[in-house]
């Protein structure tokens, strides 16, 4: 594995060893089951339902719960080619030998890394060629509340919420291994947990083209329920305790105060398939909260669900969370806002540590289509909250909209640029040169058990148009606009209502090189097209209107919505009534609450704040720290390990010193950037704490808590004044694969110069290996080679290339150790 991910981007993506995973031997357990997340790591290791099934697993001892994600496409084409499967984060365990493989699917633009995962793992990627030798494949997440896109490709599919349904299916799954069950015995018994699906026991009918009937093959299972959780404070929420080991698009701690959300927007999906709202007590996300920051050192903590100002507790814990964390810089976020549920105390709550920036979806530019959406909010309700915003001291306010909505017109999409400038205008004067409206546009998609699952999708070509209206009235220079990809919302729009034909398009596109869908660089439209047509579909097809009587792909699917509640809502779109919350109010008898155990749960009051942390030593002490940096280690980049360094300290319960200024960060730092892949013995780590401590006892209490390969030794007071500055000569042991030739060596010592020349984004960089290298001897297994800074510190892979010919590849597979380190003052 080292070989094949040290010439790849963000090799640490792959080496595992993260702070709070859990590894387990393999041999010891009865079941062995993949978490897999067809995505980058830097994705999968954000999201919320990863962590939940993570954290509640892999503490039974029964289990080898291992975490699989995407390899980005540079690592992905050199497993291709070298025949190499896809590895576990754990125990680089390779993918195809585990018994379960379980997706995490949140958006269909994953299907084809999903594809791809299973034939990379030698894995028969459809249902039928698969036998008892193979590893079982089952999926859930948002996504499987429409699974027939992905039907032929799985065993099993978990429709709804997973705590309470994932442990008795893994129980059964170790009887099934330990009794030799047969495939069709498992499918039934599993189908008798509510929220499992398995697709084998339907079969879609088709005629003239299109969908007729679902049947169901045993007239024991009809239909799937969705699986509903209706206590959430009966689960501890996950506390994020694996720390990533490359920065994460969430880097935080995420809490879920609530689930579900009937504020009735009649677009969005999740509020319909999360029904009813359920909030955590305040107290149990308290304790959370603290925990999950002692655990992981993280520096920031988001209160997560679909519209955190809806929170019944919202400002009362707010408070008493930044009561407690604004001393130690940790600040707060509330991603999901709605503008007519931000309180000016929860706003100040916000700011209090740092500004993290405020984002607000209006949705729609005008007030007409707000309403037939039922977003209820007039602009006053918008630029007030804009007002009060710039006041607290934002200097950029997000505003996102979407495009092709049911009923939608020209002038509906001008009056999205006419609200951008209005915004922008509620900052007054003074504020700089730079916007201050960021817009976000994307594309409407017809989403399945939404009022709008009926409606067309405007095709490419209208996409376009609209695009280009929107983009006509948004030259308010400070109003910047961005937009989504419109051909990756129409292949949105056609996986998100497709049915099981779909299967066969999924293949071939996957096969013709289609992978991260979701990313505009790598997005082929043209070749899903093909795959479509090829499979005798047309995108058309899937975007059309769809007849209030039609059979549709998810109608054996039972969200617990009502049929005949979904369409009362779609009239009341078109007729431009709201639909009031039902959370407190009058029930819409939407179909879902049984009112006795599934109904909403509003948190109640009575918080009991902790007690105040004490206040911190006032007197600031700089240590200084031999850090070794070995084995996964290495490959984690320098603004990476220094992000690890002060968390762990955190973690430790050392309180640090930060930096003053509008982004305050731990004040740690070393003598220089070791290059990645570079392994070393000898990096100098200065790290100033608050209050005093003693050096060795502060290395005895990080160290068990830092990431698989780091460690501090030989701790010692800074001296007053003293300076830490990169070394001038450093020694590194280069351990190579293969004999160098000697000859090369002699040529390099005989020649005048040797010109090196380094591409990065700072421009081309020449320099003289003659004038930098100070010393250079074949040892036994490999080089050992001094290095100064005449002219510029050449990387060692470099010296491997340059002076004996070694092949890029070839040369950062090399182990290198930095064994020296000398500054001129010292002798």
């Amino acid at each position: 594995m080292d070989r094949l991910i040290s010439g790849v981007e963000k090799p640490a993506r792959y080496v595992g060893g993260e702070a709070g995973s859990v590894v387990k031997d393999p041999a010891s357990q009865r079941l062995s089951l993949a978490l897999v997340f067809p995505e980058v790591y830097e994705i999968a290791m954000s999201h919320l339902g990863l962590k939940v099934l993570y954290e509640s697993l892999a503490p039974r001892p029964e289990l080898a719960v291992e975490r699989v994600f995407a390899p980005w496409t540079d690592l992905m084409d050199l497993m291709d080619q070298r025949g190499v499967a896809p590895w576990s984060l754990e125990s680089q365990r390779p993918l195809g030998s585990f018994d379960v493989i379980g997706f995490s699917l949140p958006y269909e633009l994953t299907y084809t890394n999903l594809l791809h995962l299973l034939r990379l793992a030698g894995v028969p990627l459809r249902r039928q060629q698969r036998g008892p030798e193979h590893p079982l494949v089952m999926a859930g997440g948002p996504a499987m509340v429409n699974p027939e896109p992905l039907a032929d490709f799985l065993d099993l599919a978990v429709v709804g919420e997973a705590e309470e349904l994932i442990h008795p299916l893994m129980d059964l799954f170790i009887q099934a291994k330990e009794e030799g069950w047969d495939r069709p015995k498992l499918y039934r018994q599993a189908s008798r947990i509510q929220g499992v699906y398995a697709p084998a026991l339907f079969e879609p009918v088709y005629g003239q083209g299109r969908l007729q009937e679902i049947k169901a093959l045993d007239p024991e299972f009809p239909r799937v329920r969705r699986r509903i959780v209706a206590d959430l404070d009966a689960h501890q929420p996950p506390l994020n305790r694996v720390v990533p080991a490359v920065k994460p698009v969430h880097d935080r701690v995420g809490l879920e105060v609530a689930r579900g959300c009937t504020r009735g927007c009649r677009f969005c999906q999740a509020g319909y398939i999360y029904r009813p709202v359920r909030e955590r007590s305040p107290q149990a996300v308290l304790e959370a909260a603290l925990e999950g920051l002692k655990l992981t050192g993280l520096e920031e903590l988001a209160l997560l669900s679909l519209s955190t100002g809806d929170y019944s507790c919202a400002s009362e814990l707010a408070t008493a969370l930044m009561d407690a964390l604004a001393a130690r810089n940790v600040s707060l976020s509330l991603p999901s806002l709605r503008v007519d549920s931000l309180s000016d105390e929860l706003i100040q709550q916000i700011k209090r540590v740092r500004k993290t920036g405020f984002t607000l979806a209006p949705e729609a530019g005008s007030m007409r289509l707000r309403q037939v959406i039922n977003k209820d909010l007039t602009e006053e309700q918008i630029l007030d909250t804009a007002r009060r915003v710039f006041a607290l001291g934002w200097n950029l306010i997000k505003l996102y909209f979407m495009l092709g909505l049911p009923t939608e017109t020209d002038q509906d999409i001008a009056e999205i640029g006419r609200l951008c400038s209005a915004v922008a205008a509620q900052a007054g004067k003074g504020r700089g040169k730079g916007p201050l409206v960021h817009a976000g546009l994307g594309l409407f998609v017809p989403k399945p058990h939404t009022a709008f699952q009926w409606e067309a999708q405007i095709d490419l070509a209208e996409a376009r148009r609209r695009l280009g209206v929107a983009k006509a009235g948004l030259g308010d220079r400070r109003v910047k606009a961005k937009w989504n990809t419109p051909e990756q919302s129409i292949l949105e729009g056609v996986l998100s209502r497709g049915d099981r034909r779909l299967s066969t398009a999924l293949e071939l596109a996957m096969r013709a090189g289609c992978r991260f869908d979701g990313w505009s660089e790598e997005f082929n439209f043209p070749a899903w097209m093909q795959a479509l047509q090829e499979a005798g579909l047309s995108a058309q097809e899937y975007q059309r209107a769809r007849d209030p009587g039609e059979v549709l792909p998810w109608e054996h699917i039972d969200v617990g919505l009502s049929k005949e509640f979904l369409l009362a809502e779609r009239a009341r779109a078109y007729g431009q009534e709201p639909t009031k919350d039902c959370r407190a109010g009058r029930c819409h008898d939407c179909g879902v609450c049984d009112h006795k155990i599934i109904k909403p749960r509003l948190a109640l009051g009575g918080l009991t704040p902790p007690a105040p942390p004490p206040p911190l030593p006032p007197d600031r002490m700089a240590y200084r720290f031999r850090l070794e940096k070995t084995g996964p280690a290495r490959f984690l980049g320098h603004l990476e390990t220094m992000h690890h360094l002060g968390r762990a300290f955190r973690r430790a319960g050392v309180e640090l010193a930060h930096s003053q200024g509008f982004h305050p960060h731990a004040l740690i730092k070393s003598d220089s950037a070791l290059p990645l892949g570079v392994e070393s013995l000898v990096e100098v780590l200065e790290v100033t704490t608050l209050g005093s401590h003693q050096p060795e006892r502060l290395a005895q209490r990080v160290n068990p808590v830092l990431p698989a390969g780091l460690k501090l030794a030989d701790g010692r007071l800074a001296a007053p004044g003293e300076d830490l500055r990169e070394p001038d000569e450093v020694t590194y042991h280069l351990f190579c694969h293969q004999p160098l030739d000697t000859r090369r060596l002699d040529d390099f010592e005989q020649a005048g110069e040797l010109l090196v020349v380094r591409m990065s984004p700072k421009g081309r960089r020449v320099m003289d290996l003659k004038a930098t290298i100070k010393h250079m001897e074949l040892v036994e297994g490999g080089l050992r080679v001094v290095v100064g800074r005449d002219g510029g510190r050449p990387k060692p892979a470099e010296i491997l290339m340059a002076v004996f010919g070694l092949s890029q590849e070839e040369a950062q597979a090399a182990r290198t150790l930095k064994i020296g380190a000398r500054r001129v003052e010292e002798g």
